[in-house]
């Protein structure tokens, strides 16, 4: 590392291109933390980890008892120099979810307000600083993920839940506005886009994944296509998956969607055309349950950008985004890995899993630099390049 630093200092690196580098390296070496330990607080499988993108500092578990806790990621190192994350605070037994917390989201503006739902059929709005819910939103049936815009003006949160509809719910009355119809069973996956405050994107237990503008009357703009087909953008024959969709995450400045699938097959969609970008994955991925899987896509200082996606058989596969590649395959869950959460500005993955464990991934230690394999050396050698496009 110190190499680089002194071209940087004599100016023969740009700063951008030392910052990306150094992220790639790091990213791309990721090894079962040997020091920082994430207390376990929960009785059942942790369904849900969220981390605040404000500070990177606080993180979210929610998990199948109900319960909701958030930690310290900046816990100060113990005399042995073991990092032990507890739990500064949780939801108290008469507050907690009757059932399953299924997702977590924190509000994108303030870490003093987070959002959870469950299989209770409640969304609940909570004060982080008493761990108390100032507003819960009462459905008609199981919620398998919320999700609130990271952008927009507008403080609704969607649902989706074991129905065939949307309901979106205004934080600033505390009642639903409206639904969105259109989907033919339950639906398992809602997403705000990080570019366009008023759309968004759903998928349904019918394989569709529909687009939508909630501005509009006729709020359906498009129903994806695996096929990339001529036909019409809302025709019945639009299918994404060739089962439910149960898994969305976006690249950090909205240009792609990632969709996962119970066909058990992940796709890219590029959401300027809304077309398939035909990216194979390959079939060693494992997704068979019906509940909302939460992948993970690294940072954009990360070239070529990885994807973490969990997998039913207790691993994380790492892709590499663009090209489908499977680089590593990250072991250590004795149950099965239910959500992945990549924070930013250390390049360090957050993993839950049904054997009620948080594991912490993080780069690889300096004085073990060695024990990286020479493909991946040869990836991020490739970032410092010259010749690299700097736009990438």
């Amino acid at each position: 590392m110190y190499f680089p630093l002194k071209r940087k200092e004599y100016g023969e690196l740009r700063p951008g291109k030392f910052i990306r580098a150094e992220a790639t390296k790091r990213a791309y070496s990721i090894q079962l933390s040997p020091c920082k330990q994430v207390t376990r607080t929960h009785r059942g499988g942790v369904h849900s980890v969220k981390i605040e993108h404000i500070e990177q500092q606080y993180m979210l578990s929610g998990g199948a008892d109900g319960r909701i806790h958030v930690y310290d990621l900046n816990t100060t190192p113990e005399a042995d120099g073991t990092i032990r994350i507890k739990s500064l605070q949780g939801v108290t037994r008469q507050d907690r979810h009757q059932y399953a917390v299924t997702t977590l989201s924190w509000f994108p503006f303030d870490t003093g307000m987070f959002i959870s739902s469950s299989f209770d059929k409640t969304i609940r709005v909570w004060d982080t600083n008493t761990m108390t819910p100032a507003c819960t939103f009462h459905m008609d049936s199981r919620i398998y993920c919320q999700a609130i815009s990271p952008i927009a003006s507008h403080c609704l949160v969607a649902s989706a839940a074991d129905e065939p509809r949307i309901r979106l719910c205004d934080l600033k009355s505390g009642a639903d506005t409206h639904s969105l119809g259109g989907h033919a069973g339950s639906i398992l996956s809602v997403a705000w886009s990080p570019r366009e405050e008023h759309v968004l994107y759903s998928g349904g237990s019918d394989g569709t994944i529909r687009v939508w503008d909630i501005r509009r009357a006729a709020a359906c703009l498009r129903l994806l296509d695996q096929h990339n087909s001529d036909s019409s953008p809302l025709s019945d024959t639009n299918v994404a998956h060739g089962g439910g969709v149960n898994g969305f995450t976006f690249t950090g400045n909205g240009h792609y969607l990632v969709s996962l699938g119970l066909d058990e097959k992940i796709r890219l969609w590029d959401t300027f055309t809304l077309n398939n970008t035909l990216v194979n994955y390959g079939s060693l991925w494992r997704n068979q349950f019906r509940f909302y899987l939460q992948a993970s896509i690294s940072d954009t200082n990360v070239w070529p950008p990885l994807l973490y996606v969990p997998s039913d058989d207790h691993q994380v596969l790492v892709y590499e985004l663009h090209s489908g590649v499977l680089l590593r395959r990250l072991r250590g869950a004795y149950g099965r890995v239910t959500c992945a959460e990549y924070r930013p500005g250390y390049q360090e993955l957050y993993v839950g899993s049904n054997d009620s464990e948080v594991l912490v991934w993080e780069p690889v230690n300096e004085n073990d630099q060695e024990m990286v394999d020479n493909s991946t050396l040869g990836t991020f050698q490739d970032t410092w390049s010259d010749s690299e496009d700097e736009e990438q």
